[in-house]
């Protein structure tokens, strides 16, 4: 009987929910706590410190992540210009490898 009696409050305050932007209700089981004024706003405040903090976190995160993303850039550009590099130092020991046909058959002499 007793528990039909809190699940009909309950259903009630919810439906009125619905209607009212009230949220301040108490059902006849629920444990309420009393505070005073100096302690609410330190319960806001803590929460508003709180925020600033993970505002400033999250503002940190973005730039961290600008600057991996750049330097990931920045790495991947010199390793292509790296590539392109020892191609053509590959391509130079190549022709200094490979006899020169106007010079076939003839000796080098070094003063």
């Amino acid at each position: 009987m007793e528990n039909s009696k809190i699940e009909s409050a309950l259903v009630e305050k919810k439906l009125d929910h619905y209607r009212n932007n009230e949220n301040d209700f108490v059902l006849p089981t629920e444990i309420t706590v009393t505070i005073t004024l100096e302690e609410y706003r330190t319960l806001v405040n803590h929460d508003a410190t709180r925020q600033l903090a993970i505002d400033a976190a999250e503002k940190d995160k973005y730039t961290r992540e600008t600057e991996i993303k750049t330097v990931k850039e920045e790495n991947a550009r010199r390793k292509s210009e790296l590539y392109d590099l020892k191609t053509k130092i590959d391509e130079l020991n190549e022709q200094l490898k490979a006899p020169d046909p106007d010079c076939a058959g003839r000796s080098i002499t070094y003063a």
